[in-house]
């Protein structure tokens, strides 16, 4: 049910203002305690989140990491292999 809703339902009622009004801050009051709980759920998921990504990042990094190595060492390997098949050739 909407707070609009509500307003109208109070305003058919025959109930004094003071007793409306107070029936209105209770509303308030639970919506209000509902948003908060609501904002402490969406910060703790943040914090997962956050930490999620962190590992994420720490893994991209180890397979960055691993790759430039291989990439380096297949360099060195064609390199070396490049320099046996010159010194072979430059024999003949």
């Amino acid at each position: 049910m909407k707070i609009s809703e509500i307003s109208d339902s109070l305003e058919n009622i025959d109930l004094p203002a003071a007793q409306k009004k107070s029936i209105l801050q209770v509303i308030d009051a639970k919506i209000s305690n509902d948003m908060k709980e609501v904002i402490a759920e969406i910060r703790q998921l943040e914090v997962r989140l956050e930490g999620k990504i962190e590992v994420l990042e720490n893994k991209i990094q180890m397979v960055h990491d691993k790759l430039s190595n291989e990439i380096k060492t297949v360099y060195w390997v064609i390199g070396i292999a490049m320099s046996i098949m010159l010194f072979a050739l430059a024999r003949k």
